[in-house]
């Protein structure tokens, strides 16, 4: 997990403390002649500057710890603001998603998308990744293996603070947890594990790579078990740890962090399902996608206007009386 910027500004403070103590030399005596009059006064004032200088330092300092738990709080309330207006999107992307797949059939059976083969291969990897979840808590009281998850999950962390153009000054990687030290610092480096499932990614490089041979169809099957089972470790592992007061949350907020984390799971996963299933195209994917924002839309412009005239009837009904 990334430095939490607390983190950094204590840091940045002791490295403004450093940089103060090694640039301000101090007042210089000279040996060989004796001190004139106008020299010591000229000394008395460059000491009573640098007085000065470090009050004003501290007090400056005293001044931003004071004002760090409103910035905090601030921080936090318009997290959550922009979390919670997220949350009809979150809805859309579902309902576009059950709705593409529901409808879908495959074309030469005419049975629907839940019952094809491509689903049912899907199921079967995310199931088998569930018994064995289940099994490793049967046995050892917690899931396994940890440090495979701990590995991805700090990688994620890793690439994303590269793509933001920060330097990795340390991490660490262990069965009970691990961290990053970097330089660069944002919400997508502190949830980039949670918005996509890593060991994901080499099974859908791999298909887009196999997919340009003749007999890559007989294979999408194998790809799509595949799919299934990492995304279901990813999933399950991701519940896992939530609970568990993981500090990726503290700067992002968990009202923004968790609908971050459901909508790219949610965008992710209908991709790569579409990618996957012959039997959906994008084109059905983005009407369904279109047809969801109206519905919702309609509905929540009813639901308000239903309001408003309930609470105009109200007013009457008081002032009438």
């Amino acid at each position: 997990m990334p430095a939490s910027p607390a983190d950094r500004s204590a840091l940045d403070k002791t490295a403004r403390r450093a940089a103060f103590s090694h640039e301000v030399p101090k007042a210089r005596r000279a040996k060989s002649k004796p001190l004139r009059s106008d020299d010591g006064q000229l000394e008395l004032a460059d000491q009573t500057r640098l007085e000065v200088s470090a009050n004003a330092s501290a007090a400056e300092e005293a001044a931003e710890e004071n004002a760090m738990p409103r910035r905090r709080m601030r921080d936090r309330l318009w997290n959550a603001l922009a979390g919670l207006s997220l949350v009809p999107f979150a809805w859309i992307f579902t309902d576009a998603l059950f709705n593409t797949f529901s409808h879908a059939t495959v074309r030469t059976r005419h049975v629907p998308f839940w019952m094809s083969h491509a689903f049912l291969m899907f199921s079967l990897g995310a199931m088998g990744w569930l018994a064995w979840w289940c099994v490793s808590f049967l046995f050892w009281k917690r899931p396994t293996p940890v440090r495979v998850y701990v590995l991805g999950h700090e990688l994620m962390h890793v690439l994303m603070a590269r793509l933001s153009r920060g330097k990795i000054r340390d991490w660490h990687i262990s069965p009970e947890g691990g961290y990053i030290v970097t330089t660069k610092y944002n919400f997508l480096i502190a949830l980039a594990p949670y918005l996509w499932p890593f060991y994901s990614v080499p099974v859908l490089a791999a298909w887009g790579v196999v997919s340009v041979w003749k007999g890559a169809p007989f294979m999408r099957e194998f790809f799509l078990a595949a799919l299934g089972l990492t995304w279901m470790f990813h999933l399950t592992f991701t519940l896992w740890v939530l609970p568990r007061g993981q500090s990726d949350f503290h700067g992002p907020g968990r009202v923004f962090s968790f609908v971050i984390i459901y909508l790219a799971n949610a965008l992710l996963l209908g991709g790569a399902l579409v990618v996957l299933a012959p039997e959906v195209s994008w084109h059905a994917y983005g009407h369904e996608l279109w047809s969801s924002t109206v519905a919702f839309y309609q509905w929540a412009g009813d639901t308000v206007a239903r309001g408003v005239g309930g609470a105009v009837a109200v007013w009457r009904s008081i002032l009438g009386r």
